[in-house]
């Protein structure tokens, strides 16, 4: 007889549950680095945008150019705020994931190791029963040779 875990059907939702977690943790990580590298980019821009202004202000501009030059810079750090909130926010959502991805997994390692004792007994119980029958052959020819 086969070995047969009464709570399989259990185990195989509590492993897809736990891979719907990882993959919804795996998302948010790529959110993450996504609103990193809009944060970066942002800041590229703003040193962009200052180095241009420090050089229309070496050169001399008329007033009009280099208030357009500081409302750019303005509206950049505000961007770069905006992300920098979203980025605060993407990290909440990823440890408030992870506590969910543990619990998933945990749940999953229960059932999981549960398989895994009962296998054993299993196993070891064919083992017994194995030997049972070859002693018992063993024994049987022994009778017969006397």
């Amino acid at each position: 007889m086969a070995f047969r875990f009464a709570l399989a059907a259990v185990l195989r939702f509590r492993e897809s549950i736990e891979q719907q977690e990882y993959l919804a943790l795996e998302r948010i990580q790529q959110e993450i680095a996504q609103a990193e590298r809009r944060m970066l980019k942002c800041d590229e821009r703003i040193a962009a945008a200052t180095k241009r202004r420090e050089a229309e202000l070496a050169r001399g501009v008329a007033s009009i150019h280099l208030q357009s030059a500081y409302e750019e810079t303005f509206a950049l750090q505000k961007q770069r705020e905006a992300l920098q909130a979203m980025l605060q926010e993407l990290q909440a959502k990823r440890q408030e994931q992870i506590k969910s991805y543990e619990v998933a997994r945990q749940k999953r390692e229960v059932l999981d190791e549960l398989r895994t004792r009962q296998l054993d007994a299993y196993r070891r119980e064919q083992a017994t029963r194995q030997q049972k029958m070859l002693d018992d052959i063993f024994l049987s020819r022994r009778k017969r040779s006397y």
